[in-house]
């Protein structure tokens, strides 16, 4: 896979697959293989480096690593690769938290010109949590973005990106599917409905994203967690009557 900061393609790199190359500014490596097949290529703005740096306005300039060895990045571009070759059923805020995790190991640790990282400080408030959850429960079938998750804690998006895990204990995006999820436990077992209208109603785009996501969060699939909670609703509604009887 190619990792390039935006510019124009000037040069070749030649290179197997799972290498990474990180360009310099207005270079693009154009990507050979011995199959011919293209590599995926990830672009970064100018904006994103400054937010990350916290410096507005300024030329973000990176080192020009032909062969870039970093398990980090290689995780995040892996998980983009996983998403677009599945549709891209997150949405958008799953990209924008990889842009945003993306361009702070970039800038923290490959930057020419921002000498030193200054760590972000505090977490979110009592209030700000709250905002956060109200936000996500009022739009829960919506494709919510990270600027929406920040406006209503007051910060921006860097500052709102780089606390939120700390505070919550999960990233933004992964707070977001677990609020789903916990909602749509509830409708498996009130509503006699299909499982495809319950995914949709709680912005999953497909019954399989639904499936994968509702596995990964709760240990079961959806269907053996209805089946599951409806026999527990049998047996509990069967002991009450059988006590009744005996009074």
């Amino acid at each position: 896979m190619n990792l390039s900061i935006a510019g124009r393609p000037t040069e070749r790199l030649e290179y197997m697959a799972g290498d990474i190359a990180l360009c310099r500014r207005h270079v693009v490596g154009l990507v050979e293989s011995p199959d011919q097949m293209k590599k995926p290529r990830f672009e970064l703005s100018d904006l994103h480096l400054n937010e990350a740096a916290g410096e507005a306005n300024r030329e973000i300039e990176l080192h020009s690593i032909p062969k870039l060895k970093d398990p980090r990045i290689r995780a995040l571009m892996t998980a983009v690769n996983i998403e677009r070759t599945s549709g891209f059923p997150s949405g958008q805020l799953f990209l924008q938290s990889i842009e945003m995790a993306l361009a702070a190991v970039l800038v923290r640790t490959y930057s020419l010109s921002v000498k030193a990282w200054r760590p972000i400080k505090g977490g979110l408030s009592d209030v700000g949590r709250r905002n956060v959850i109200d936000l996500v429960r009022s739009r829960i079938s919506e494709d919510i973005s990270l600027a929406d998750m920040a406006a209503v804690t007051g910060l921006s998006v860097t500052h709102f990106s780089h606390i939120f895990k700390k505070s919550m204990g999960e990233s933004p995006h992964q707070f977001v599917l677990q609020q789903r999820v916990q909602c749509a436990k509830e409708l498996l077992v009130s509503l006699n409905l299909r499982m495809i209208d319950i995914a949709l109603a709680f912005g999953f785009k497909t019954q399989q994203h639904f499936a994968r996501i509702f596995r990964k969060v709760c240990g079961l699939s959806p269907t053996e967690y209805q089946r599951l909670k409806l026999s527990r609703r049998l047996r509990d509604s069967y002991v009450r009557s059988s006590a009744s009887s005996t009074c």
